[in-house]
């Protein structure tokens, strides 16, 4: 006899996604904000891309452009899935999964930045 696993229903599961869409979508505006304010004030003293720290921040701004780039197909699966109302787990789990390796790299990226 299996264990019977109890699993959250396709509304709140839809729910969940798109929540967590709203937010994530914020935190990426607000990293641009802050990124956009914080080069425009400190452009001029920051090293020159040719440097080796420059460069680290061009991987690290590459990344992140990355990041917002694949989330929107995970985007768009999500608000579909939510007009339908019918998930498809495998299919948010890979994205889901794909968006966290992706966050993974680039808190390694910054923590490389900060003490590299």
């Amino acid at each position: 006899m299996g264990v019977r696993r109890n699993r959250p229903s396709a509304g709140v599961v839809l729910d969940v996604a798109e929540r967590y869409e709203w937010i994530f979508w914020a935190a990426i505006g607000l990293q641009v904000m802050t990124g956009v304010g914080n080069l425009g004030a400190f452009g001029q003293a920051l090293p020159p891309p040719e440097s080796a720290w420059g460069t680290k921040l061009i991987v690290k701004l590459v990344a992140v452009l990355a990041l917002a780039l694949l989330s929107v197909p995970r985007t768009l699966a999500v608000v579909a899935m939510a007009g339908t109302k019918r998930p498809r787990p495998g299919l948010l789990s890979t994205y889901y999964g794909g968006t966290t390796v992706v966050v993974v790299v680039i808190a390694g990226l910054a923590v490389w930045l900060a003490h590299g």
